[in-house]
């Protein structure tokens, strides 16, 4: 999805005091990170693109995905196992199952929908599949005439 958006929009917000669409890419592709690294006992790397711009976000997502791609450990859930982490201000602390479906996965999905909802609202022409990777829908469409 990222890699359709062109360069111009990843300063853009949905309004004021907002994090951009490019700050909403880097912790969405971070928190791909924290939520897999714990389960492995692995620590979480820095792997954050300080520069701004399209080329380094799609250079952290590119590295993200070639760290988590090397990793030889697959993690199994084990809820005796409690991980901790920081959530804003608010210390999160849950069993791993929770700490996955509570924590991790709202959060990269609330990031990645705002990367989608920027570029949108912005004009890019970003579909559902272009989100999820699987559906498909012919150049143009709209349910809402």
């Amino acid at each position: 999805m990222v890699s359709k958006i062109p360069d111009g929009y990843f300063g853009e917000t949905l309004t004021e005091g907002m994090f951009s669409l490019e700050m909403h890419a880097k912790i969405a592709s971070n928190f791909s990170l924290r939520g897999y690294c714990p389960l492995i006992q692995q620590d979480t790397p820095d792997l954050f693109e300080s520069d701004s711009g399209r080329d380094p976000v799609l250079k952290q997502i590119d590295a993200t995905v070639d760290y988590l791609e090397s990793l030889q450990n697959k993690p199994s859930l084990d809820d005796n196992n409690r991980i901790s982490d920081k959530a804003g201000f608010a210390e999160v602390d849950l069993p791993e199952s929770e700490y996955i479906s509570l924590y991790i996965i709202p959060n990269l999905l609330f990031h990645m929908g705002m990367v989608y909802a920027i570029a949108r609202a912005n004009g890019v022409p970003l579909s559902k599949g272009d989100f999820d990777g699987l559906h498909s829908y012919p150049a143009g469409f709209q349910f809402i005439e």
